[in-house]
C-alpha cells in the first residue's frame, strides 16, 4: 500500500508496461507532497514530463517550479557536456587513463532526453597510478582538492595508504565556474566494502560512445551495469527513484544483448550476485518486464524484506547523515553472498586501523586546525574511517 504521490512518481521513473504492483491508498492527491517527493528522489524533469503527459492538475506555483527546474536542468546538462568532454580530452592528451562515469555519462547513454536525468557534478574514473598527474592537469584547468586532501596526497609517507584506503576525491573550482563539483575516482567505492576492481577489469574493453557527436571511450555495457549495481545498490541502497530510473533504462536498452554469463561470473567472484538478483527483481517488479528471465536467473526476487525496505525509504525519505558508513556496512553484511564475503568486509574495516601512519597524519592535520567541535568530530571520523565524501 503506497501513496498516490509515490505511485505517480514510480510510473514517471520506470515507465511500467503493466499494472502497478502495489495498492494505492484512498487519500486525496497532495500536489505539494508530490513535488517534495520528486525533489527528494531527484526526478523532477521526469515528474514534469509525466504530469504533462497525464494532464495531472497541479497548483500553478508547483507546475512553475517543476517547469523551471526541468528547463534549468536541460541548460545545465548541455553546459556540463562540453566541460566533461573538454576535461576528458585534456586528461587523455596527457596520457592519463580515464573515462567519464555515473550521472553525466548515463544521462546521455540511457535517456531519450538527456535533460530528463538530474545530476549536479561530473565524475571521472582514473587509474590509481594516474591520480597525482591528473590532479596537476585539473589544477591547470581550474579545479583543486581541498587543503586536507592536498596535504595527504603530498605526504610521501602516507599517499599510498591514502589511495589504498579511499576511492574518490572531490574537486572544486578555484574561481567562478558553471561546474561547482568535479570528482575523480580510482575505485568503485571504499576498498573496505570489498567491491574492488582493478583498472583493467573495468577498462579492458573500452568502447566509443558519442555524446552529441563528441567521442569518448567508456567501459562496455556489462561493466556499466556492474558499476551501477555497486553504486546505486551496494552504496546508495536504491534509496531514490533516480537510481532505479537509470537501472531500468540500461536494462531496456541492453538486457537482451548483454553477456549475462560474464556478469554472473564477476558478481559471484566479487560476492554481490545476490544483490544483483535482488536489484533485477525490483526492476522487474516495478516495470512489469522480466529482466530476471533475460538474465537467465528466474527466481523469487525481490525478497519481501528487500522491496519493503526500499519502499519505506521512497515513501518517507531517510534522514540525512553526516556519514553513511555504518548504514552501508550493515547493508552489505546483510545482502552480500556468503559468510566469507561478509567476514571479508568486517576484516577490511578492522584492517583500516592498521594504517597507523595515515591515521596519525589525519589526527595531526586536525590538531593543527582551529579548535572547535566540528574539527574534533572530523578527527574522530578520520581515525574510525567514517569520513563522508
Amino acid at each position: 500500500m503506497i501513496s498516490r504521490e509515490l505511485a505517480y512518481l514510480i510510473e514517471a521513473a520506470v515507465l511500467p508496461s503493466g499494472r502497478q504492483p502495489f495498492a494505492v491508498r484512498e487519500k486525496p492527491f497532495d500536489p505539494r507532497q508530490f513535488s517534495a517527493l520528486a525533489s527528494w528522489h531527484q526526478i523532477r524533469p521526469l515528474a514534469f514530463d509525466y504530469v504533462q503527459e497525464k494532464a495531472i492538475s497541479l497548483p500553478a506555483e508547483v507546475q512553475q517550479m517543476l517547469r523551471e527546474f526541468a528547463l534549468g536542468q536541460a541548460v545545465t546538462n548541455m553546459a556540463f557536456l562540453g566541460i566533461c568532454v573538454r576535461l576528458y580530452n585534456r586528461l587523455i592528451e596527457n596520457k592519463v587513463r580515464v573515462f567519464p562515469m555515473k550521472g553525466a555519462l548515463w544521462a546521455w547513454m540511457f535517456y531519450d532526453k538527456p535533460a530528463s536525468r538530474e545530476f549536479g557534478d561530473i565524475d571521472f574514473f582514473i587509474g590509481k597510478e594516474d591520480v597525482t598527474p591528473s590532479l596537476d592537469i585539473l589544477l591547470r584547468e581550474g579545479f583543486a582538492a581541498d587543503s586536507y586532501r592536498h596535504y595527504l596526497l603530498k605526504e610521501k609517507a602516507v599517499v599510498n595508504d591514502y589511495l589504498d584506503t579511499d576511492y574518490q576525491l572531490p574537486l572544486t573550482p578555484l574561481r567562478e565556474h558553471a561546474l561547482q563539483s568535479l570528482e575523480i575516482q580510482w575505485n568503485c567505492t571504499y576498498p573496505r566494502y570489498c567491491y574492488n576492481f582493478k583498472w583493467d577489469e573495468l577498462a579492458g574493453n573500452l568502447v566509443q560512445f558519442d555524446m552529441m557527436g563528441k567521442a569518448v571511450k567508456v567501459p562496455c555495457m556489462e561493466v556499466q551495469l556492474l558499476m551501477m549495481v555497486i553504486h546505486h545498490g551496494g552504496v546508495e541502497q536504491w534509496d531514490k527513484l533516480k537510481y532505479v530510473a537509470d537501472f531500468v533504462r540500461l536494462l531496456d536498452k541492453t538486457a537482451d544483448s548483454l553477456d549475462w554469463a560474464y556478469i554472473s561470473r564477476v558478481t559471484r567472484e566479487k560476492g554481490f550476485h545476490k544483490l544483483l538478483l535482488e536489484s533485477l527483481g525490483v526492476a522487474s517488479c516495478l516495470s512489469g518486464r522480466d529482466y530476471l528471465g533475460l538474465a537467465g536467473e528466474p527466481g523469487s526476487y525481490p525478497s519481501e524484506a528487500f522491496l519493503n525496505e526500499i519502499l519505506t525509504h521512497w515513501e518517507n525519505e531517510r534522514p540525512s547523515l553526516k556519514t553513511k558508513t555504518w548504514r552501508i556496512f550493515l547493508y552489505n553484511v546483510k545482502y552480500r553472498d556468503k559468510w566469507s564475503d561478509k567476514l571479508s568486509i568486517v576484516a577490511a574495516h578492522i584492517g583500516y586501523l592498521t594504517h597507523w601512519k595515515l591515521l596519525w597524519h589525519k589526527i595531526g592535520w586536525y590538531r593543527n586546525r582551529p579548535s572547535g567541535k566540528a574539527h574534533r568530530d572530523r578527527a574522530v571520523n578520520a581515525v574510525s574511517g567514517r569520513e563522508d565524501i
